[in-house]
Formats: C-alpha cells, sequence, structure tokens
C-alpha cells in the first residue's frame, strides 16, 4: 500500500510539472486563434478575398476563348492546333460588373466584421465556461473540507457509541449518512468541474485531456485594471452596427444589378482564325476579325419583378438596420447600468463569503469540541457553499458585461 501511494504521488506531481496555467487573459487570446469556430469564419474572409479578386478579373480582363474541335478524321489528316482564338469585351451591361465587383467588397467587408463578431461570441462561451469549471472547483474544496470534519465527528462518536457511553447508535449512522450524501456530491462536483473544462479546451481548440490549471479569479481587480470603461458616443461606428450597415450597401447593389437586366448589352469580340472547315478539309485563314454586337433578354416582365424583389429586400435591410441601431444604442445603455449593479453586488458578495468563510472556521472548532449539533454545522457549510456559488455567478455575470459591453463598441 506503501509503494502505491508513492507511485500515485509520483504521477500527480509528474501530471501537475507539465500542466498549464490558464487565466482569463490566456483564455481571451487563445480564442482569437485556437478556436475552431473563430477560425472557420477566418477561411470564409479568405473565400471572400478571392470572391473579389474574381469580379474584379471579370470586370478588367475579358474572358478568351480557344477553338479546337474537330472530328476524329480530321484530326487525323491535319493533327491537332488551335482553329480559332476570340475574346468576349462587353462595352456597356447596365454596369452589371461593376456593381458586381462593389457587392463583392461589399461582401468581403462584412465576412471580416463577422469574423470579429466570432471572436467576441466564442470568448464569451470561453469566459462562461471557465467560471463555471472555478466554481465547481471551490464546491469541491468546500465539500472535501465537511467531509473531513464529518469524518472526525463520526470517529469521535463511533468511538463513545463503543465504550458504551450515553450516545445514541442513531446519532453515528446520522452523521454516517451526512457522509455519504457530501462523498456523491463531490463525486458530481468532480464529474461537472472535468466536464466543464474539457468543454473549454474544446471552445479553445486544445485536446480535450490538455493538463491546464485554471486560475483563480477576482472580478474587482479585473475592473481596476481596466480603469475606466469608455462611453460609446456613436452605435453606427460600432462592429455590429457596421455590419448593418453593410446589409444596407449589399442589398442596395442587388437592386442595381437586378436593374441591369433591364438594358440590352453591348459587347465586342476580336476573334482570329488560323483555319476553317470547307467540306472535309481544314483551310489556313490566319484571319482576324472584329464583331459588334448586341444581346437583350426578354423575360415578359420577370425582369421587373425581380427589381422589385431587391427593393423589398433593400427596405427590410433599412428597416432593420434602423432598429437594430437603436437596439444597439439601448443595449450599451443597460450594459453599462449592468456593470456598475453587477459591481456593487460582487463586492458586497465578496464581504459575505470572507464572513460566511470566517464562521465556518470557528463552527470547525465549536463543531470539533460538540458545542454545536451536525445540523447547525451543515447550515454554515452550506450557507459558505450557496455563497461562493453566488459569488462566481456574479462574477462571470461582470466579467461577461464588461465584454459584451466592449465588444459592442469595438
Amino acid at each position: 500500500m506503501r509503494r502505491y501511494n508513492l507511485i500515485a504521488g509520483f504521477l500527480a506531481l509528474s501530471l501537475g510539472a507539465y500542466s498549464q496555467n490558464l487565466g482569463l487573459e490566456g483564455i481571451l487570446n487563445r480564442v482569437e486563434s485556437g478556436n475552431p469556430e473563430v477560425r472557420v469564419k477566418e477561411l470564409d474572409v479568405k473565400i471572400k478575398e478571392k470572391g473579389k479578386t474574381k469580379a474584379f478579373k471579370n470586370l478588367v480582363l475579358p474572358p478568351v476563348n480557344l477553338s479546337t474541335e474537330e472530328d476524329w478524321q480530321i484530326v487525323k489528316d491535319e493533327g491537332v492546333g488551335f482553329k480559332e482564338i476570340e475574346a468576349y469585351i462587353p462595352i456597356f451591361q447596365g454596369g452589371r460588373m461593376m456593381y458586381g465587383y462593389k457587392k463583392a467588397g461589399k461582401e468581403l467587408e462584412m465576412a471580416q466584421e463577422n469574423s470579429k463578431l466570432s471572436v467576441y461570441t466564442w470568448q464569451e462561451a470561453s469566459v462562461n465556461e471557465y467560471f463555471k469549471a472555478l466554481n465547481f472547483r471551490k464546491q469541491y474544496e468546500i465539500t472535501q473540507s465537511t467531509l473531513n470534519a464529518l469524518e472526525k465527528q463520526r470517529n469521535r462518536l463511533d468511538g463513545l457509541y463503543k465504550e458504551n457511553k450515553m450516545i445514541a447508535k442513531s446519532e453515528v449512522l446520522k452523521v454516517e449518512a451526512d457522509i455519504e450524501n457530501n462523498r456523491a456530491l463531490n463525486l458530481q462536483n468532480a464529474q461537472k468541474e472535468r466536464a466543464s473544462k474539457e468543454t473549454l479546451m474544446q471552445l479553445l481548440g486544445y485536446d480535450l485531456d490538455k493538463q491546464v490549471t485554471l486560475d483563480e479569479f477576482n472580478a474587482i481587480d479585473y475592473l481596476k485594471s481596466l480603469g475606466t470603461i469608455k462611453k460609446v458616443e456613436d452605435p453606427k461606428n460600432t462592429t455590429l452596427g457596421k455590419t448593418q450597415s453593410l446589409m444596407v450597401d449589399i442589398a442596395e447593389y442587388d437592386v442595381k444589378i437586378a436593374k441591369a437586366g433591364l438594358y440590352p448589352s453591348f459587347y465586342v469580340k476580336p476573334s482570329h482564325k488560323f483555319k476553317e472547315r470547307v467540306g472535309d478539309k481544314l483551310v489556313n485563314r490566319n484571319e482576324g476579325i472584329i464583331e459588334v454586337g448586341f444581346h437583350y433578354r426578354f423575360e415578359w416582365g420577370g425582369t421587373l419583378d425581380s427589381v422589385d424583389q431587391k427593393k423589398f429586400a433593400l427596405e427590410q435591410a433599412r428597416i432593420k438596420y434602423d432598429n437594430n441601431i437603436q437596439g444597439i444604442e439601448l443595449d450599451m445603455r443597460n450594459k453599462l447600468g449592468e456593470i456598475e449593479s453587477l459591481a456593487g453586488q460582487s463586492e458586497a458578495q465578496k464581504k459575505r463569503v470572507e464572513l460566511l468563510r470566517e464562521n465556518l472556521k470557528i463552527d470547525n472548532l465549536r463543531y470539533d469540541n460538540e458545542l454545536v449539533t451536525t445540523f447547525d454545522y451543515l447550515n454554515s457549510v452550506n450557507q459558505l457553499r450557496t455563497a461562493e456559488e453566488d459569488f462566481y455567478k456574479l462574477q462571470r455575470s461582470l466579467v461577461l458585461a464588461v465584454i459584451e459591453y466592449e465588444n459592442l463598441y469595438k
């Protein structure tokens, strides 16, 4: 048994030596580079960059067609070679290509803003799991301390009972029942802490089995480190405001692109024929020609219907923009008030936890000396346990409120 304990202790020390400390700042930074959803959004930005590049090429570089299609007999007789090369150069398309390029630029900007919002969203989710894990760890520590006190009491009562002192068997059984209840509670606490840590690892893009030690956190110190929280003056310049504005811009370009279908397209098509088919033979021509033409697609009012659809979508985007800008401004006002309230609540709850922690130390001594009942002792434990849990909830709410507010004006 002694050899087993030494090995277990060595393994625990080894694991601890390779455990990485992780705090709030490290979590926020890691989300930017490691979160899988953030990386997906970054790739979406690259996709939109290629889309803009492609739209620019379509705008300034005419498509070129190389023709080399012949039946097998002519290929056997004449060999394989280019028969004709031609380029299609649009002169006027109602602005379709230009508006398509500008729309691609706005879509790229939208992807960039959405990428930022993705970072903010997953930072909030990661912070939430961080505080959940801290809370369950603290609950485990409190319950373990309770178990130690209860086991001492059980051993003392059991000794008195066996020595035929005036101790009822029921007193021993009650304490043993409390011990089993707290053991079950700590199994639950340990499982919930592990689940929160593993969820956090997944959000940060780490291996689920990565050894980390979560640093304790003090919300009041965190607020002091931030200094004065900047008040947002113009919600239109926030990331959320910019995304709403970009949605309107994109809808406007959709209308312009749809209207381009009302106009005929004019084009120039220079071409050069190297060979021309005469009967069953290819005859060398080596001749260049230029064609000028136009085409118009008539859809029996369908184009006008498409224009109207895009106009309705634009009106929707404008209504949503005005409403969402007001919503952002309202959220910012509410967040400021919420931060002030949560800061005061956290300070008060911190003092309450410290008082209850000191009270439990005194009750531990009194319980050891049989000056309080098990019921009264466990009541003190439960008060501290609840207060600690409420304190972590307040800290989590405060930090999330600060992060959400800061993200609103970024």
